[in-house]
């Protein structure tokens, strides 16, 4: 098909006429091959339309979950989360980069506590305030872009600037908060970066009804906290009552 032809497919899937996108919809699912070329000459202009998001992530969802299902590297399966928000996208590339940068700037002979402080004082990143359940907040290049987030993605941030630089950095999954441990101790990226005892970690099991914080001090598994984002994204659009995204989300969830 000539891109005069998909030019004009991409203009009508801005019509509000249900009919048109009932037949654009049925003629796109029906040939991947057309799909392929609109979502390429879309992303080209810059901001492809919502219904072909759509359609691209419900063609594309299988493989994401495949892919997604198949990584143990805990970097490798952020680059892949925010193919939810938009699919094919590499994500890998700058933001590997970016990390690159910021362990670049720490130079060596540093420690998990420093680069804590470093990347929560020196470069801005903080815990999500407001909005806290909005999806943006888990994905890690929003996090690099926005200086936003959870504390389960501030705390892979800090992993894994670690592991550039050669320091062991952990996650301790509590129940509704996750923290970092190294060898100096455990560490709140949602919190500034501060020190936090293990008095506070009990202190905040018991808020949710746990006796000690003893059960989650075993260092989560780069699996488990790929999984535990996705679940955040489960959560994140259900709320926004995005049901496309909330059931890939629980794919790789459970895959």
């Amino acid at each position: 098909m000539r891109m005069s032809s998909i030019d004009a497919l991409l203009s009508l899937l801005d019509d509000p006429d249900p009919r048109v996108q009932e037949s654009l919809h049925s003629r796109l699912a029906g040939d991947m091959a057309l799909l392929d070329r609109a979502w390429q000459a879309a992303i080209e202009r810059g901001d492809p339309p919502a219904a072909l998001v759509e359609m691209v992530l419900r063609a594309d969802a299988e493989a994401l979950v495949d892919a997604f299902a198949e990584v143990e590297n805990l970097e490798a399966g952020a680059w892949l989360l925010p193919r939810l928000d938009l699919p094919r996208r590499d994500y890998r590339t700058p933001g590997a980069a970016s990390l690159d940068a910021i362990a670049q700037r720490l130079g060596g002979e540093r420690d998990g506590g420093a680069i804590a402080l470093f990347l929560c004082r020196d470069c801005g990143f903080s815990g999500a305030r407001r909005e806290y359940e909005q999806p943006e907040n888990s994905y890690l290049p929003a996090l690099l872009e926005r200086r936003i987030g959870l504390p389960i993605a501030l705390t892979v941030l800090w992993m894994l600037i670690g592991r550039r630089l050669g320091i062991e950095c952990e996650a301790i999954a509590l129940p509704g908060h996750v923290v970092g441990r190294w060898r100096g101790g455990f560490v709140d990226l949602y919190e500034g970066g501060k020190a936090v005892s293990r008095t506070e970690l009990d202190a905040r099991a018991r808020a949710v009804g746990e006796t000690s914080a003893q059960p989650y001090l075993a260092p989560a598994s780069d699996r488990a906290l790929l999984r535990r984002m996705a679940r955040n994204l489960v959560h994140a659009y259900v709320r926004r009552a995005d049901r496309l995204r909330a059931t890939i989300a629980h794919g790789l969830a459970t895959a």
